[in-house]
Order: structure tokens, then C-alpha cells, then sequence
């Protein structure tokens, strides 16, 4: 117990649990009881009954208190209270925001939803595995049936893992809510799967452009455009729009007229696009 303070780490635990640490011992509050009241406050959007005639619009988890208040309610001294706010701000539990007579308290939370957010962002580098699974299928090393293997293993994995963190996270909630939970993060990961999968085909495809001659275009951006970068780049974006058949606005081309030239243009502009891509990777 000695090297207790020699690492750090932080602790998820929602208001039901502080609601079960708390212990009632006389009228005076204790730190975690002190604590569980803050959240309470903040969650609820307090502002203390002394204070409703000054205008200030709380945002998410704050509350509106005086250091009095707090002392009276908390049954502490008034030093006590502020180094108590001193220091769960030190340990970055919350942020003080000084006004005249009062202060607003800002508890750092995190709502369900975010957690939701984070949960595929905590598997490790869920999406860079993918890409470097994929990687190889780019560069033709493996074939389909090998790259499926493994990004389903990947996909499986981190499937799992939700499984793993909402029963920390909900231990106690309700089945259905947490299917429901469950479903929408394993939907979230197989979108990712799927857009690094549909990335990798693109980069395939277009690897297959960079032995293709690129100096078409550039003679059409020095002869055809005079050299100008505008234009260019409204140029870009139709001969983007016909090599992915979006269709284009119309913008720079006559289409009965210049229609053909830039189809004759595809490839070039393909291959300027590989060799860029290659260059920044």
C-alpha cells in the first residue's frame, strides 16, 4: 500500500453507485455524500432559491450555488467547503466558476451517450487494424477470401468487447436495454468495417492506374486552362463525376462539346490521383 500513489488511474462509476455509498451518520455529510450532492445539483440544473434573480444560463452539469448554502445544507464550515471544492477541482472532478456572491460548479461527467461514442473508440485501433488487414489485399499479397478471414476475426472481436464493457457498465440495467445498446455499437462497428472495406476496394482499383500516363492532363491544364488552378480544379470535379457516374452541373463544360474530350481525360486524371495517394501514404 505504500506505492499507492505512484499511478494513476481514473474510475468509471455512475450516480447509482454514489447513491449506495452513501451513509448517513448524524446531520453533518460526509465527502462522498458532499460529492453524490454536487451530481445531484448539477445534473438537476440547481440554482439555489438565493440566486433567482440573477441571470445566468447554466449549461449541461452545472448548478448555481453559494459557499453558505452548501454550509448550511452540508452541515460544514465555510473553509471546509471551499477547500473541498479546492481540491476535487485538483483531482479535476469539477470546475469552479467564481461570480460576486456565488459560483457555478461544473461537474466533469460523462452522459450514457458518450460513453456510447467512446465504446468503439476504446477498441484498440479498431479501424487501423482493419486497414492494415486490408492493406495487403490492396497491394494483391492476399486474396479475398484470406482478407474476409481476418477482418472478420477483427469485426468479432470488437463486437465482443461492447459485450464485455456494458456488463461493467450496466450490471444492473434491464435486458432489453441493454440489447438495445448492444445493438446499435455492433451496427456502428460493422459501418466502420464496411467503409474500411469499401476504401481499400477503391485503393485497389485505382493502384491498378499508376503505370497509366498522367501527362494528358497536365498538357490540358497548361494549353486548354492557361494554367489556371480554378478552373482546374472545377475541372477535377467532373471528370470525378463521370468516373464515378454521379453526373456533373455543367458548370465549366459544354457538355455536347467537351464531353468527349474529358472522358479522353479519365485515366490521366486517375493516374495523377494513384501516384498522389501512393505519395501520401
Amino acid at each position: 500500500m505504500k506505492n499507492k500513489q505512484e499511478k494513476s488511474v481514473v474510475v468509471l462509476a455512475g450516480a447509482e453507485m454514489f447513491d449506495y455509498l452513501k451513509e448517513k451518520v448524524g446531520e453533518r455529510k460526509t465527502r462522498t455524500e458532499a460529492y453524490s450532492d454536487l451530481l445531484d445539483k448539477s445534473l438537476a440544473g440547481f440554482v439555489s432559491p438565493f440566486l433567482k434573480k440573477q441571470e445566468y444560463e447554466l449549461q449541461p452539469y452545472q448548478c448555481h450555488v453559494t459557499i453558505s448554502d452548501l454550509a448550511t445544507e452540508w452541515h460544514w464550515h465555510r473553509a471546509t467547503v471551499r477547500s473541498f471544492l479546492e481540491t476535487l477541482e485538483t483531482f479535476g472532478q469539477l470546475k469552479r466558476t467564481k461570480l460576486v456572491k456565488s459560483i457555478v460548479i461544473t461537474m466533469n461527467v460523462q452522459s450514457d451517450r458518450h460513453l456510447e461514442t467512446t465504446v468503439v473508440q476504446q477498441e484498440p485501433d479498431f479501424a487501423m487494424q482493419l486497414q492494415e488487414a486490408l492493406s495487403d489485399w490492396v497491394v494483391g499479397k492476399t486474396t479475398s477470401d484470406e482478407a474476409g478471414k481476418i477482418c472478420g476475426q477483427i469485426v468479432r472481436q470488437a463486437i465482443a468487447g461492447i459485450a464485455e464493457s456494458d456488463s461493467r457498465h450496466y450490471p444492473d440495467s434491464h435486458i432489453d436495454a441493454v440489447s438495445v445498446h448492444a445493438g446499435k455499437q455492433e451496427k456502428d462497428i460493422r459501418n466502420i468495417a464496411l467503409g474500411c472495406v469499401a476504401q481499400a476496394a477503391l485503393q485497389r482499383v485505382l493502384r491498378k492506374s499508376r503505370f497509366d500516363d498522367g501527362s494528358p492532363l497536365i498538357e490540358f491544364f497548361r494549353h486548354e486552362l492557361g494554367g489556371e488552378w480554378a478552373a482546374f480544379i472545377e475541372t477535377s470535379k467532373e471528370l470525378a463525376g463521370l468516373i464515378f457516374d454521379t453526373g456533373t452541373d455543367g458548370t465549366t463544360i459544354d457538355k455536347d462539346e467537351d464531353t468527349e474530350c474529358l472522358k479522353s481525360l479519365r485515366k490521366p486524371f486517375l493516374s495523377l490521383l494513384s501516384r498522389a495517394c501512393e505519395a501520401a501514404d
